[in-house]
């Protein structure tokens, strides 16, 4: 597995974890839309990944971009399940947490 894998199983695993203790009864939906998020960014989430651990953008500018991807988090399977819009916000925010705590863990030197 590369350290790419790693990353993505990362992100879906926290994904996974916060959507048991939050989101009871919808964990499989929150999978499904992690992973459609991760599929949809995943040519930039490799660039920025690359780039970030080769020096060549900073924490801040990987967060910022990170940031931008966030509308891609559409979340479909969690709102056909009917989870309130403030649940889906606060899932899609974590998720992009997800992402960017992930990066730094697999891609940043320590």
């Amino acid at each position: 597995m590369s350290t790419f894998d790693d990353f993505i199983s990362d992100v879906v695993s926290g994904a996974k974890g916060f959507a048991s203790q939050n989101l009871k009864g919808f964990v499989e939906q929150a999978e499904g839309d992690s992973r459609d998020f991760l599929a949809k960014s995943r040519d930039e989430l490799q660039k920025w990944t690359t780039q970030l651990a080769k020096g060549q953008i900073t924490k801040e500018m990987f967060e910022n971009l990170v940031q931008g991807e966030k509308d891609l988090a559409e979340m479909h399977a969690l709102t056909e399940a009917a989870v309130s819009l403030a649940t889906l916000q606060r899932f899609r925010d974590k998720l992009i947490d997800l992402v960017i705590d992930a990066a730094f863990k697999r891609f940043l030197p320590i």
